[in-house]
């Protein structure tokens, strides 16, 4: 009976070294398309502007290359270009790599690489070519600056693990933040 008490005690002190918070792909999508779905204007100077609201956003974890997050999703872009008005559908596919900022308690994806992209409902154009990538380079500086998770202040284990210095871990489905100290 002392041997188990031991034991317990053991692993209840080891568990208060290393803790951990593991998060699912549907927690990060939950957070992302919570903060998505608004329109975000985009000055291309003074002859070009566009609108570019993200929606049906999806992020896959760990499953194509590790270490990194595939993203998956729908962009309605509005372009205009002096007196023409444009409207392109677009459903595009990135890989990114997650990074967890301690300053700011979040959990963002960076280092965005273009995978795929096609224009839907036929919205193909000369312009779209031309312009689709620097819409789409666009796209992933205003997607890296959005976090995909921010840690709970009223959850007891998120608030602590706020104030540590964290490291992260990707594994298929999941990421877990981990506590440095």
């Amino acid at each position: 009976m002392k041997i188990i008490m031991f034991l317990l005690i053991l692993a209840t002190s080891g568990g208060a070294w290393a803790q951990a918070l593991t998060l699912s792909e549907q927690q990060l999508n939950q957070g992302l398309n919570q903060q998505l779905g608004k329109d975000f204007p985009l000055g291309l100077g003074s002859w070009l502007s566009a609108k570019v609201k993200m929606q049906d956003v999806k992020v896959e974890l760990g499953r194509q290359a590790p270490d990194k997050a595939r993203v998956l999703g729908q962009a309605l872009i509005t372009l205009n270009q002096g007196q023409n008005r444009y409207h392109w559908d677009i459903a595009g596919d990135f890989n990114a790599r997650p990074r967890y900022d301690n300053e700011q308690g979040a959990l963002f994806l960076d280092e965005f690489e273009l995978l795929n992209y096609q224009l839907n409902e036929g919205s193909s154009s000369p312009q779209a070519r031309f312009m689709l990538p620097m819409l789409l380079q666009a796209l992933t500086g205003y997607l890296s600056q959005y976090p995909v998770y921010t840690l709970d202040d009223n959850d007891p284990l998120q608030r602590q693990l706020k104030s540590q210095p964290l490291s992260l871990e990707i594994t298929p489905g999941q990421v877990s933040l981990f506590s440095v100290n």
